[in-house]
């Protein structure tokens, strides 16, 4: 398992193993390009704050902070924190606010059921479903059913309260079964 992996490797990470630090950067580099393009589509920008994350995880190494409790979820936070700061400061005279950040959130199997009438009736039916739902509520679901975080990890992520992650989460679904009942579509998403 990664994060058990993570961990060990992180522990070997700070007293010094240089290998242990590579196989963090490793691990996680592509996971951590792939979220970032949640954010943004510049490429280079997510590349620069990969890098400087990973700069600054190397440089703090000595400080006696407590290791994360989750490596990814460290990680996660940290890179999206690097993007919206850098993200703020090149856009000055319009300054980011998280709660209307866009996240975007697509389906990963889009090409490959271009061919079949059936898959791509499903593929806009989620499109469509995706559409209604506000950025807030597209980052938690990809958080709780994409990457299989637990409440905590989520509320870490996107600065919520555990009750306030909680609502958000059964809001959105509530709000996909009001829009989408599951007999008036061909996929059970439930």
């Amino acid at each position: 398992m990664l994060e058990e992996e993570s961990k060990i490797r992180w522990q070997r990470f700070l007293l010094g193993d240089n290998d242990a630090y590579c196989w963090l950067y490793n691990a996680y580099v592509q996971m951590l390009f792939r979220y970032g393009l949640r954010f943004t589509s510049d490429s280079e920008l997510i590349k620069d704050c990969i890098q400087e994350l990973f700069t600054t995880v190397f440089k703090n190494r000595k400080n006696p902070c407590p290791p994360p409790a989750n490596i990814k979820v460290y990680l996660f936070v940290s890179l999206k924190n690097n993007l919206f700061r850098t993200l703020e400061k090149q856009s000055r005279y319009e300054p980011m606010e998280k709660e209307t950040d866009s996240f975007l959130l697509e389906p990963t199997v889009e090409e490959q059921f271009i061919n079949d009438e059936s898959h791509r009736t499903r593929r806009n039916l989620v499109e469509k479903i995706l559409k209604s739902l506000t950025p807030r509520q597209k980052e938690i679901i990809y958080y709780r059913y994409i990457q299989e975080f637990d409440f905590n990890e989520i509320c870490t992520l996107m600065d919520l309260n555990y009750q306030s992650a909680q609502n958000l989460l059964q809001r959105s679904i509530k709000k996909i079964r009001s829009l989408f009942p599951p007999q008036s579509a061909d996929i059970n998403l439930y």
